[in-house]
């Protein structure tokens, strides 16, 4: 039969339907908890309520883990004095204190099977028959915290995983007491987030040739941390072939193949990078860039050159070949690779103050020995930052000439 509504506020046939459908439980108390008035979803919610509630109380009723389990009603239970549903009923009832979507996390049997229910309930004093009673309104928001409590479970797992690519990412750095004849070197990175796409390395080839490299690989976390280290073991590979040959690749060459190596329809991405091979008995160096920050050679007057030479980004396939410049380098001269999460923090939005700052740092810390500059470029490098935290990862590795 269709339902003829003149005024909803007036209308018992509009209010019994909207406590019929509506999805929080709604129930009348009165001081002792026992349960008067109820409406559909409060049966529907705890599978217990039957129409004849008379001297029940709301434990019994709804399955109390602690009314069911010990017999007794509300208030009488050894754990109904730490409730925060009766606490909260109490407060309104004498003191006509409303109360708005507290949480009660509690064990119901639900048809005698002990159910673990999150739910949030809102309480009113209101006038019932004359007497001063309470209306409670109870939303269930089980299936939300489940599948949160699920998502937390998820991220928790993702987490450690994170932290375990992080430190496999630090194993493929170079060792922190690495030591090569002629040189005394000092690293730092950085990632934004626990894995990042920065990654660099210090390979002796022979007696008297090391190589290093550093590079950056577009975008950030685990995406760009992956390719990162597929490119890391192409390298390692490359060294370990050479090592074994002694046949060496010059670092045009190193470039080349990387480009073969790694284009873009595979990847999906580009990374800069910059290749350099050092003769540890002449101070010879010889290094290619593509695309990456320009390597630095601080001089031990404290003079600094840049070394502005560079070719196109890896993955771009524009099929033009790399080449490489020379360098000398003389005794306490220092050999700088970095990535320009680095430059970004020194300058913020402005990349050309962010070099200059970057530069003026390094020319003052270049008495400084070479853990403590590299140390002192990053603790710089925060003090301009601030509270904000880092949009890029960040990468400075120093290599300083002995001979």
């Amino acid at each position: 039969m269709q339902t003829d509504l003149q005024n909803l506020k007036e209308s018992n046939e509009f209010l019994n339907l909207l406590l019929d459908n509506i999805n929080s439980a709604i129930l009348i108390v009165d001081e002792n908890l026992q349960i008067y008035q109820f409406n559909k979803n409060f049966h529907n919610l705890f599978d217990r309520a039957t129409e004849q509630v008379d001297n029940h109380s709301f434990g019994q009723i709804t399955g109390c883990v602690n009314a069911v389990e010990e017999n007794k009603s509300c208030g009488a239970t050894s754990q109904c004095q730490f409730c925060i549903l009766r606490k909260s009923f109490l407060q309104t009832f004498l003191k006509n204190f409303p109360v708005e979507r507290k949480r009660l996390e509690r064990i119901f049997y639900i048809e005698g099977v002990p159910v673990l229910k999150y739910l949030e309930f809102s309480s009113r004093l209101i006038q019932y028959h004359g007497r001063k009673m309470v209306l409670i309104i109870i939303y269930d928001i089980t299936e939300i915290e489940e599948k949160k409590r699920e998502l937390e479970k998820k991220q928790a797992q993702i987490d450690i995983d994170l932290e375990v690519a992080g430190e496999i990412q630090k194993s493929l750095l170079p060792h922190e007491s690495i030591e090569i004849e002629n040189t005394i070197t000092a690293w730092r990175f950085e990632p934004c987030h626990k894995v990042g796409g920065d990654i660099f390395q210090i390979y002796t080839i022979s007696n008297e040739q090391l190589s290093v490299y550093a590079l950056d690989v577009c975008g950030h976390g685990v995406p760009a941390a992956f390719v990162a280290l597929t490119i890391s073991q192409f390298l390692r590979s490359l060294h370990n072939r050479m090592r074994l040959t002694g046949k060496f690749f010059t670092p045009e060459t190193v470039m080349g193949r990387l480009e073969k190596e790694f284009p873009m329809e595979r990847f999906d991405c580009f990374f800069s990078i910059v290749y350099a091979t050092l003769n540890i008995r002449t101070g010879h160096l010889v290094y290619s860039n593509a695309g990456h920050m320009p390597p630095l050679i601080l001089r031990c007057s404290g003079n600094l050159e840049i070394l502005k030479h560079h070719g196109p980004v890896i993955g771009t396939g524009l099929g033009s070949p790399f080449d490489q410049k020379q360098q000398k380098l003389s005794q306490g001269d220092r050999f700088l690779l970095y990535t320009d999460g680095l430059i970004e923090n020194f300058g913020k939005d402005d990349e050309s103050i962010g070099k200059g700052l970057f530069y003026k740092t390094l020319n003052e810390l270049h008495r400084q020995p070479i853990k403590h500059m590299v140390d002192g470029v990053f603790d710089r490098s925060s003090k301009l930052r601030g509270e904000i935290s880092p949009t890029d990862d960040m990468s400075l590795l120093a290599i300083e000439y002995k001979n």
